[in-house]
Formats: C-alpha cells, structure tokens, sequence
C-alpha cells in the first residue's frame, strides 16, 4: 500500500495501534519520515508513541513490511475498510521510534496487528529477576 494512502486512512480514521518490540537494532533499513511528507500526520504519530510511553527521544522512521508478509502479521484482513486491499501489492508501512536512554523501540500501525508475543516488551515485566 501507499504511504499517501496509509496517511490518508490515517487522517481519516485517527486511530493507531501502537506496540513496544525489543530488538529492533538495525536501523540502517528504516526511512526517516519527512515532516513534509507527512503534514499533521506526523506530529499525530509522535503524540501517540508519547501517549503509550515514549520519551520523546529517537527518531521516527518507517519500516516497511513487503507484500507477501502482511498477511501473517495483521489482525483483521486488509480489506476491512477504506479499499486498502486494492493497493496491498504496495506493502505495508508501520512507524517506528527507539528510544536513546534505553533502546525500547515503539511501533505504530493504522490496522491492529497480530504476532506471536516474543520479543514484545512488556513495562510491567521485572526484567532483572
């Protein structure tokens, strides 16, 4: 899918789903996000990652998800909603922040996604037990 049609959705629905993911490390392959690009889609993206923990540090960049891996990874079919099955050949873009002081990284979707719970940061969890 799009971008323009991830954004437009967004605009739209103004809803993310957002997930904290440990070892996100290899950030050479993210897209930083142009503000430009983005319009009020950005500052929205970044509020909702503060919102869910996030300290505002790192930069917000895009992962893209190829088209033959959406399927395993999304909740509810691609098609629930604004015609975005039409351009799923496109891929799939999530947005992505890894905080400096600790490396959490966050995740953000516009559909709820679905994938086995490893590596899935959980705050409440005594890490050093």
């Amino acid at each position: 899918m799009l971008l323009k049609d991830q954004l437009d959705y967004l605009t739209l629905k103004k809803t993310l789903f957002t997930y904290t993911f440990e070892w996100i490390d290899h950030l050479e392959y993210l897209k930083i996000c142009e503000k430009e690009v983005y319009g009020e889609n950005y500052q929205f993206i970044l509020d909702n990652f503060k919102a869910c923990g996030w300290n505002s540090e790192g930069v917000l960049a895009e992962i893209w998800i190829p088209p033959f891996a959406i399927g395993y990874i999304l909740k509810e079919p691609l098609d629930h909603g604004f015609n975005l099955y039409k351009n799923w050949t496109h891929g799939f873009i999530l947005w992505h922040v890894k905080q400096v002081e600790d490396g959490i990284p966050y995740i953000a979707s516009i559909k709820e996604l679905e994938f086995l719970y490893y590596g899935l940061y959980d705050k409440n969890f005594n890490y050093d037990e």
